[in-house]
């Protein structure tokens, strides 16, 4: 779910966690057979929360002659990056403190024609 929302928004080129049809992310996970329901004994809750995130795979770009130069970021320095972008989103931050999610997928794809990495982390 997590890696086709991602191809998804590197594809068509839209950042949002609605699809441009529309579907939330409780709605993906439906179509995709997962469903997510939490019993805390007094009541329920049913759908996944979902956090979202798209870079540069590059730091800068100098042109030289008209040719650029690219200053890549590492896997890691993606990965970094992205974690403190959520975790100073205050939405994005509880997602991830939440200890009633215990359950998790993330998907990445890469958008090689604009240079761009999309992310998506579900959470049950």
């Amino acid at each position: 779910m997590a890696r086709n929302h991602s191809q998804d928004m590197a594809k068509i080129k839209f950042f949002s966690h609605q699809t441009p049809e529309g579907k939330s992310p409780t709605d993906r996970a439906i179509a995709a057979g997962y469903t997510c329901r939490k019993n805390y004994g007094s009541y329920y809750t049913h759908g996944i929360a979902e956090n979202i995130y798209m870079s540069h795979l590059y730091r800068s770009i100098i042109y030289y002659n008209g040719v650029p130069a690219y200053n890549w970021m590492t896997q890691g320095e993606i990965a970094n990056s992205t974690v403190a972008g959520w975790m100073s989103s205050p939405g994005h931050r509880k997602n991830i403190l939440t200890a009633t999610y215990d359950r998790e997928g993330i998907g990445v794809a890469v958008s090689k024609e604009r240079n761009e990495v999309y992310i998506t982390k579900n959470f049950c």
